[in-house]
């Protein structure tokens, strides 16, 4: 255990960002700490604030304070009193109660009764002008309808229709026997952002935490997750069915955020984790935050110990996430409208979001970002302009060809093969691409030649220096078949034929009998039906 508590002790230290918890009968309204209140455009940079309203002073130690105290020693008066007596019993348990619910109530939240059990419940809201990094929370109601490019045959989306949700488990499985232990809910009202935070206390809680869910669920008619599809998803249903509950899952249209992250940010990033995409795109990193997998282990800390304080971490992890899911809509959904600035974009950044946009069906601001693209990449300047990174023009090259605009296409393919020849071994695939223009386009017969010699040269230098392999070994005996077709359409020589073998023709029976084989013909009828 000594581990966890370094662990925690590193990830829990006592910071000097943190506020504290301002609790009140709607949950924790608030501020986040770094953006002033008069100022709404104010704070746009990185955000490094603590956002969250809890602090994590005294993570590992039990909290204690005057009114703990108070219930203790009520707590041990009354047993004191009459230990076997119902009434003494009753009233250890009320100041139980008491006792934990103030340990709750420090961390801005509460025991919540409902009509099917009791949990935790942490209620807090963010003001619609607040921002997450660089974007505002309110900027998705103008721009939320964009979203239903992941389901263009549904009606755009509302803001205020938009669940934002996400999970914490005590296992990193989607099996049966994980359990889902806090909830955590994100979504728009009137002028705030609320997010809830649904916690069990032991598992014979999840009932009452699920029916609450279910009934709060059915307001909403989009699910914004990040990788919820394959894990929090699943997860929830898996936890639905053992407590025998039933609810239409279909009902609900899912926007996991992970895979246009994924198809955005993959090559730019060592990963597409939320909290890297948050701090890359977002422009908001996380201070002294809790991993997620090490939830598990303090919740299962938590269940031994019986201490809320360790669970505070927790509870700012799931927090953050939730928050930056709406701060990832309203920047996916700018991109799908066109309305996010793009001058600071690489050449390969804005690629990667035009081939986004064309496969999302957004085909004009698509193209729009690609010649924008285009434009960068032959002015140069950027990482692409270094050989290593002239791979790049293949693509926009594959891009213009398939679009029917060759002569663009075969530029790109020479300026990499100049930009390239700085490097030890040029790429093959723009001279491959030329001799097949050349050949089938132009008639060109002797420029083609002349490329795939050269790729049939750079592919022997590659082998020289590079180990062999198949792949390299195939992909030279198909240049040699090129040049040789080239060499003949030179000579204008037709194509010599195969050399196969001639086919024997089995020789007929001597006999009018059918060999042993033969089965009989349908038309040799007995004679008795000829007639």
């Amino acid at each position: 255990m000594s581990g966890l508590r370094d662990k925690l002790t590193r990830h829990l230290k006592p910071s000097a960002q943190g506020q504290a918890t301002q609790a009140s009968a709607g949950g924790n309204e608030r501020e986040p700490e770094g953006i002033p209140q008069n100022n709404p455009d104010a704070g746009r940079p990185l955000d490094r604030s603590a956002d969250s309203g809890l602090t994590a002073d005294g993570a590992l130690q039990g909290a204690s304070g005057p009114g703990a105290a108070a219930d203790e020693a009520a707590c041990k008066q009354a047993a004191a009193a009459d230990p076997g007596s119902t009434a003494s019993q009753l009233q250890a348990s009320e100041a139980a109660d008491a006792a934990e619910s103030r340990e709750w109530a420090k961390l801005g939240a509460e025991l919540y009764e409902s009509p099917h059990g009791s949990f935790v419940r942490r209620v807090c809201t963010y003001p619609l002008h607040s921002y997450h990094g660089k974007y505002r929370l309110d900027d998705l109601h103008g721009t939320a309808h964009e979203l239903n490019a992941f389901h263009p045959d549904q009606a755009p989306p509302d803001a205020r229709g938009l669940l934002f949700f996400d999970t914490e488990t005590t296992g990193l499985g989607v099996g049966a026997g994980n359990l889902a232990f806090m909830v955590g809910i994100g979504y728009y009202a009137t002028d705030v952002f609320v997010v809830e935070q649904l916690l069990i206390r032991h598992p014979a809680e999840e009932r009452a935490m699920l029916a609450y869910l279910g009934e709060l669920m059915e307001r909403f008619t989009y699910i914004v997750s990040y990788n919820g599809r394959t894990f929090d998803w699943p997860i929830l249903q898996n936890r639905y069915v053992m407590n025998r509950k039933r609810l239409n899952f279909d009902k609900w249209l899912h926007l996991d955020l992970l895979h246009p992250s994924r198809s955005l940010w993959k090559h730019a990033m060592p990963s597409c984790r939320l909290g890297k995409v948050e701090e890359a795109q977002l422009g908001y990193a996380r201070e002294e935050d809790v991993s997620g997998a090490l939830a598990p282990e303090l919740y299962f800390l938590y269940l031994a110990e019986g201490k809320t304080d360790v669970l505070r971490g927790v509870f700012v992890h799931n927090e953050r996430d939730i928050v930056s899911l709406a701060a990832l809509s309203v920047l996916i959904s700018r991109y799908l409208s066109g309305q996010e600035p793009l001058a600071l974009k690489t050449s390969a950044d804005l690629f990667r979001l035009g081939q986004w946009l064309l496969k999302m069906g957004r085909n004009a601001p698509g193209e729009s970002v690609l010649e924008l693209g285009y434009a960068k990449l032959i002015e140069g300047g950027g990482p692409e302009a270094r050989p290593e990174g002239s791979e790049l023009f293949l693509h926009y090259a594959a891009y213009y060809k398939k679009a029917g605009l060759r002569e663009r296409a075969v530029d790109l393919w020479n300026r990499q093969i100049r930009q390239a020849k700085s490097a030890a071994i040029v790429p093959i695939e723009a001279y491959i691409e030329l001799a097949m223009h050349y050949e089938h386009s132009c008639k060109d017969y002797s420029a083609a030649l002349e490329m795939t010699r050269e790729a049939l040269d750079t592919l022997r230098r590659k082998r020289k220096l590079l180990r062999k392999n198949a792949k390299d070994a195939a992909e030279e005996r198909q240049i040699l078949h090129r040049a040789e077709r080239l060499v003949r359409k030179l000579e204008d020589k037709p194509r010599p034929a195969p050399n196969r073998k001639p086919r024997k023709i089995a020789e007929k029976p001597a006999s009018g009998r059918h060999p042993d084989y033969a089965t009989s013909s349908l038309f040799d009828l007995p004679p008795n039906l000829n007639g």
